[in-house]
């Protein structure tokens, strides 16, 4: 992306040569950069970015960590809830393509506002879904979660592209460390306060020594009884709690209130930057915006990414989408629905269940730090061909072996492993062989706005007619692909061969 904005300025340098007669006397931009972006600045404010990913991590994947207890609040079934779940995908969406990317250019000099307020707004959201009691309320707050996530996205990559500008590569990988951070501590944190029984439903609990374990979620149950008098039979109604919650509701919330402090703090270290930003930093900024300016025809330029052959950039472009699908898929199997198989298939108890999914996240994040250190020494069309042979073999164990309480955890770990790295691994593949453009980038975000969608409504109601074992299922249909997938995606890309070497393919 840097070097199209050097190729503009390059190309604007005839017309703006008498702007720039007028300003011989002033500091470049690149004086002003360097005095005004040292190596502490820069650190700090990915730090704070990192951060801002890790925010994301506690309130995206806190669903996953109480799924069971979401399911009872809302007097919902896993169809029900996942749908709900899935608007976060139609919000995300409506990020990419309204609102998202024009926000962030036209008040780009104001950027760290833009943070705070997302940052705030999801934190505020957080702490009402304890009394949100209609599913249909929470698909909504999801929505508007999914777009404050987009604006996020952007925002955080323009930052970190503005202050490391040619360097900013191992930036942009190491902040979705964040996200993986968050998606394992959230578990712990709501762990104290989580309902210790299940919801009832004879189609998703799929163990029968699991059901020991559950209440009912319907409030009325009639039955007959022996009459020990008479021995006759007499009809008895009985009134039973709609909800598994009704003795720690009180303590359910706390969970959310703590995370949505912690993001809350995080919102502060942006109104800090905001704040403390100089004028000359301001002028840098706007000097930036209106260098960057794109027209649409532009932006949609296939022959940009690939300079001669736009159709190969074309078709690559439709494989960085079917790759970032399907590991956005895989990756929303474990994160959405692993505590509520822990539950109700291997009957752990909630304490176990959730370090089950602590295990699945720290594994997912290790990959994610080895996937993004591997890549500096080791090509990324042998990296994506790791990650796919690495979670087919997982999945298959995974659906072969699961019964056996070991080898569940440990190939839950390696699946968290193997998955962990895959999204950022496509994009990186991707740059290997075309010029990543603004549109190119947001390419990723629109294919997990998608899986959202799509995916999870789809596993949602096959768990409700099937029982939660059927995961095991969708691991495998994971598995497959995402070992398949490498194949084709190099076959076509070795065609044309790598734009930094030409003589690797």
């Amino acid at each position: 992306m840097e070097s199209y904005k050097l190729k503009e300025i390059e190309e604007k340098a005839p017309i703006l040569q008498s702007e720039e007669k007028s300003e011989d006397n002033e500091p470049t931009d690149d004086s002003i950069e360097e005095k005004q972006f040292s190596t502490t600045h820069k650190v700090l404010k990915t730090l704070c970015v990192i951060l801002t990913w890790f925010s994301m991590g506690l309130w995206s994947e806190v669903n996953g960590a109480t799924f069971q207890d979401l399911m009872s609040l809302t007097n919902s079934n896993y169809g029900a809830l996942s749908q709900a779940i899935s608007m976060k995908g139609v919000g995300g969406l409506c990020g990419c393509f309204l609102g998202g990317g024009y926000i962030v250019e036209r008040l780009h000099h104001k950027i760290e506002l833009i943070l705070v307020v997302c940052v705030m707004i999801s934190a505020g959201l957080n702490s009402v879904i304890p009394f949100c009691h209609y599913v249909v309320v929470y698909g909504i707050i999801n929505a508007i979660l999914g777009w404050a996530d987009v604006l996020l996205n952007v925002a955080g990559q323009v930052i970190i592209m503005d202050i490391w500008k040619e360097k900013a590569s191992g930036p942009l990988h190491s902040v979705h460390i964040g996200y993986g951070v968050g998606g394992f501590i959230v578990p712990q944190i709501v762990k104290p306060f989580i309902s210790k029984q299940l919801p009832k439903d004879e189609k998703t609990i799929t163990s029968s020594v699991c059901e020991v374990m559950t209440l009912p979620l319907f409030t009325n149950s009639t039955f007959d009884v022996i009459n020990t008098t008479d021995s006759t039979l007499s009809n008895v109604t009985t009134n039973l709690p709609t909800s598994t919650l009704s003795n720690t509701s009180s303590n359910f919330k706390y969970g959310f209130f703590i995370i949505s402090g912690i993001v809350t703090l995080v919102a502060c270290l942006w109104i800090f930057f905001y704040f403390l930003k100089s004028k000359q930093d301001k002028i840098l900024e706007n000097d930036a915006n209106r260098n960057s300016e794109k027209s649409i025809k532009d932006m949609f330029n296939f022959n940009t990414c690939a300079p001669g052959d736009p159709i190969f950039a074309f078709f690559l472009y439709v494989l960085l989408f079917l790759w970032v699908y399907v590991a956005v898929s895989g990756e929303r199997i474990g994160s959405k629905y692993l505590y509520s198989y822990a539950r109700n298939q291997a009957c752990f108890s909630p304490s176990k269940a959730e370090n089950f999914l602590t295990s699945y996240w720290v594994f997912h994040t290790v990959g994610r730090v080895l996937g993004f250190v591997g890549s500096s020494f080791i090509h990324m069309k042998y990296i994506i061909f790791i990650e796919g042979v690495g979670g087919f073999v997982s999945s298959v164990v995974l659906f072969f072996y699961s019964d056996n309480d070991i080898i569940l955890w440990v190939f839950v770990c390696c699946l968290g492993f193997f998955t962990g790295p895959t999204y950022p691994s496509g994009v990186a593949w991707t740059n290997r062989y075309i010029i990543l453009t603004a549109t190119g980038v947001m390419i990723p975000s629109i294919a997990s706005g998608i899986a959202d969608i799509s995916f999870l409504p789809i596993i949602g109601h096959f768990v409700e007619m099937l029982g939660i074992g059927v995961m095991t299922n969708f691991f495998l249909g994971y598995g497959v692909t995402i070992c398949a997938l490498p194949i084709i995606m190099q076959s076509i890309a070795c065609t044309r061969g790598d734009r930094f070497f030409k003589n690797v393919t």
